[in-house]
């Protein structure tokens, strides 16, 4: 009994030095130098009792960043079951008279953010579907056209919250009822030292885009940006540019225009033929449901985004929430956060300190404490979805947080999600790995050092705190 007793105390002993050290691990990490001004959270939490072991501005609300994305992941996984699937749904509009459609292909627009989109594997091909669907039901000719129905969302296609600046660039793709090829194109042109442009080509070439050119030729000193459209649609080309060749990577404002258009060709090349019809006459007809296509399974749609940090397919989620939740009318991304807020209140999570404003963190009003996110992440912890856990949907550490934790054997033991912006650099994750027994957020604003210093002692303190 006494040996028991011994036994015992020496490992409550341990573990309250253990936890002294983290706190001062926690302690010295923000007191590094470029941190004097910084808001340094951090928030390490014991999963199996629920219990702080360190922390440091754990309930101040500060920006997220990417790592928003935990949030309407977990949500989404919640309110949709690990097992769902989009599904967007394509008629037949019109009549069919023999081997002729007197109508149009029409394909609704269910919020998929994984139409075409290179980022799935196995994702299967809509368009595909649609040409083998209108083959085995024996249309050979076609009166009518391509449609598409993107009524299910409001205008407009982006967050509100997002910056202007943001929206033009691939990773500032807008989130439509009808998403293809993950809402980006490429721009390509080049100039010669007169000053003189080549012709503009996007690529994919979608129907309606136009490029507007505002640069300024200069001989040296190239400062090239561009910005969109909507309403045209059109992609403005501005700043500076000096001669070379140019291949910028653009978002797509009108995906369903591109949509209809890919299926539209691959329509012509199965050999379908396109006669003229009345489309007015098509649309009174009825429409008979020609197939149903699935996208993958949300666990592989979550994983997906957790590891490219894809801001498109997460406020995709948000939106599929609200309107899984019943949406009718009213801001949609707002009903989004209010279906995450009761998602957390029902894990127990007190969300006082979420100041959400989008799905995917891009917006910088979007803010959260350490100890919500870490909270969050501790409720979960080993809950199943469609059989996986969180922590089997997260990438590893490796490179993501800094050189000194790439070459340390933790590397490959922790699991975490990463979000960054200027002024901002965030981690929020599990440790260890296969079964996590601590869950952590690092959330840093504000910080003067670089970025690679700053990566090096976040590096440095999950290392104190799981290396030993």
């Amino acid at each position: 009994m006494k040996r028991f007793a011994s036994t015992l105390l020496l490992a409550l002993i341990g573990l309250s030095l253990w936890a002294i050290t983290a706190q001062e691990a926690v302690d010295a990490y923000a007191a590094r130098k470029g941190m004097r001004h910084a808001s340094a959270g951090v928030v390490v939490i014991d999963i199996d009792s629920n219990k702080v072991i360190a922390g440091n501005l754990q309930d101040q609300a500060m920006v997220t960043a990417s790592t928003m994305k935990t949030v309407t992941s977990i949500t989404a996984l919640e309110t949709l079951g690990g097992d769902y699937r989009f599904k967007t749904k394509v008629y037949l509009q019109g009549k069919v008279v023999g081997d002729t459609l007197m109508g149009r292909v029409l394909i609704v627009g269910a919020g998929d953010p994984t139409l075409g989109s290179r980022y799935i594997k196995g994702n299967p091909s809509i368009v595909t579907e649609i040409v083998n669907a209108v083959k085995q039901r024996g249309i050979t000719h076609i009166a009518g056209q391509v449609a598409t129905d993107e009524s299910l969302f409001p205008y407009p296609p982006y967050s509100i919250h997002w910056d202007v600046g943001d929206l033009a660039w691939d990773y500032g793709a807008g989130v439509h009822a009808l998403n293809f090829a993950d809402n980006v194109m490429k721009v390509r042109f080049s100039v010669d030292k007169w000053g003189r442009y080549s012709t503009f080509r996007l690529s994919p070439n979608v129907p309606g885009v136009e490029v507007i050119n505002r640069m300024n030729f200069r001989a040296k000193g190239e400062d090239l940006d561009f910005a969109l459209e909507y309403a045209n649609p059109a992609l403005v080309l501005m700043g500076d540019v000096c001669p070379g060749s140019y291949n910028l990577t653009a978002s797509n404002p009108a995906p369903a225009a591109l949509l209809a258009d890919s299926v539209t060709h691959a329509l012509t090349r199965a050999g379908i033929r396109w006669i003229e019809g009345d489309d007015l006459k098509a649309q009174e007809a009825g429409r008979e449901l020609l197939l149903t296509h699935e996208s993958a399974q949300l666990t592989d749609i979550v994983e997906s985004l957790l590891d490219r940090s894809d801001n498109m397919f997460t406020h995709a989620l948000l939106r599929a929430v609200a309107i899984h939740n019943g949406w009718r009318h009213g801001n949609l991304d707002r009903a989004g956060v209010e279906g995450v807020k009761r998602v957390l209140r029902k894990l127990g999570v007190d969300t006082d300190a979420l100041f959400m404003r989008d799905g995917s963190g891009l917006a910088r009003a979007g803010k959260a404490s350490p100890y919500l996110l870490a909270s969050m992440l501790t409720a979960v912890a080993d809950k199943q979805y469609n059989g996986r856990r969180l922590c089997d949907l997260m990438p590893k550490a490796g490179k993501r947080v800094g050189t000194v934790l790439a070459g340390h054997s933790l590397s490959n033991q922790i699991v975490l999600k990463s979000g960054s912006m200027s002024d901002v650099q965030c981690y929020v994750g599990y440790y260890p790995a296969d079964k996590p027994r601590y869950a952590f957020a690092l959330l840093a604003n504000n910080y003067t050092c670089s970025r690679a210093d700053l990566r090096s002692h976040m590096s440095r303190l999950l290392i104190d705190l799981f290396g030993k």
